[in-house]
């Protein structure tokens, strides 16, 4: 995705001044609100800025949300393993869902092991694993999110609150020590929502890298999560979910 002559304007602003709202955005760049707003939506997209109510701010390192392809290689052995304990949770005739994270994507080998398993997925690359491994297989429409192989926007929002799952596997940017699990991007975001609200299990995947951090969107608390499946045990974190912990 390419940023625009204004784009990078706005960029600046940013960059300088940490903070600005909508108004005084549009007054600087000589634009409507409504094109700002819109300017603003694709450059936080591409993990660049950060929306808040009526304005935008420089993204700090922890708000960022990397590409899928270096998420993939990143803590590629813990999340093998967490998605190897995941596994015991999955039962043949199963219709199971996974959200667009490269944890998720690790389940793949796992779940082809089971018979009559009905699999839906926002992320095009895990889909096309999973065909390959023989699953049946349904790749939830949608627009691609930071140019990358997972889609969401209206029309995933529309498919996912006709499905219900046996069990979810979901993941997310972080794990704060109150136990709220948040992410950097709103669209992803707004998308396992709706996958926590249709599937009658929800299983949280969660590496260590994650723990301790705090990202602008909320997705849920870990108390409303069904099993949580960690690599190690994180620190001073109390919740009243199934915890099952991989290296333990």
């Amino acid at each position: 995705m390419n940023i625009t002559k204004r784009q990078e304007q706005i960029l600046e602003l940013l960059r300088d001044a940490g903070h600005m709202s909508v108004r005084s955005l549009s007054e600087l760049t000589y634009t409507s609100e409504a094109s700002i707003r819109r300017d603003l939506l694709q450059l936080q997209n591409m993990y660049l800025i950060k929306r808040t109510h009526g304005g935008a701010g420089v993204l700090n390192d922890i708000d960022r949300a990397a590409p899928l392809s270096s998420r993939m290689a990143k803590n590629a052995v813990s999340k093998r393993k967490i998605a190897c304990s995941a596994a015991t949770l999955l039962r043949d005739d199963q219709i199971v869902m996974l959200d667009g994270s490269s944890t998720a994507g690790f389940l793949i080998p796992h779940i082809a092991k089971h018979k009559n398993i009905q699999l839906f997925t926002n992320n095009m690359l895990t889909a096309v694993n999973a065909i390959n491994y023989g699953i049946k297989t349904h790749c939830i429409g949608g627009s691609s999110v930071n140019n990358s192989a997972v889609l969401s926007g209206a029309e995933s929002y529309r498919r996912i609150s006709e499905i219900q799952s046996d069990i979810l596997f979901f993941s997310s940017h972080s794990l704060d020590k109150s136990g709220i699990i948040s992410d950097p991007t709103e669209e992803e975001n707004y998308l396992r929502t709706l996958m926590l609200a249709n599937t009658r299990e929800s299983v949280f995947l969660c590496d260590s890298e994650k723990f301790g951090r705090r990202s602008v969107y909320t997705l849920t608390s870990i108390d409303s999560v069904d099993v949580a499946v960690f690599d190690t045990a994180p620190y001073d974190l109390v919740t009243t979910c199934r915890v099952i912990i991989t290296n333990k």
